[in-house]
């Protein structure tokens, strides 16, 4: 696997575990330290998107927890969480790329559940939670 997919999934897993309910110091360093190490410091903890995430994906209505960026080996990348109070987070994120012109794909495990979703340019994929969705988002290969 490539070293940028390696460090995103490294993200999406911390931050899903976030969205999860699962707290604590030992979460916290680890998540801070992951996602420093994948974004090389491009990290937004104020509720705003990360710079140059693209005008073309829609996020759903809540909270921004954190967004970061990668730009290394001259690829591009977001990670974004978003707590929402929607009575299904994955749904309505999906629902909102496909009106953007996103075709999906989507899996249900357990409460949790992950959306594919493609365009021409980017690949979303979403994970979803009961209490939000954290979005990963890569340049189509």
């Amino acid at each position: 696997m490539h070293p940028n997919r390696v460090r995103v999934l490294a993200v999406a897993v911390a931050a899903l575990a976030l969205l999860s309910g699962c707290s604590g110091e030992g979460v916290g360093g680890a998540v801070n330290g992951v996602v420093t190490e994948a974004s090389g410091g491009d990290v937004s903890l104020g509720g705003q998107l990360p710079d140059g995430w693209p005008a073309d994906i829609p996020v759903i209505e809540g909270d921004l927890g954190f967004g970061a960026a990668n730009s290394t080996d001259g690829g591009r990348g977001w990670v974004v969480t978003v707590t929402t109070d929607a009575a299904d987070p994955l749904s309505d994120a999906t629902t909102v790329l496909e009106a953007a012109g996103f075709s999906a794909d989507t899996a249900n495990i357990g409460d949790a559940g992950v959306a594919a979703l493609t365009n021409e340019t980017w690949s979303v994929v979403i994970a979803g939670t009961p209490e939000g969705v954290l979005y990963t988002v890569s340049p189509v290969a």
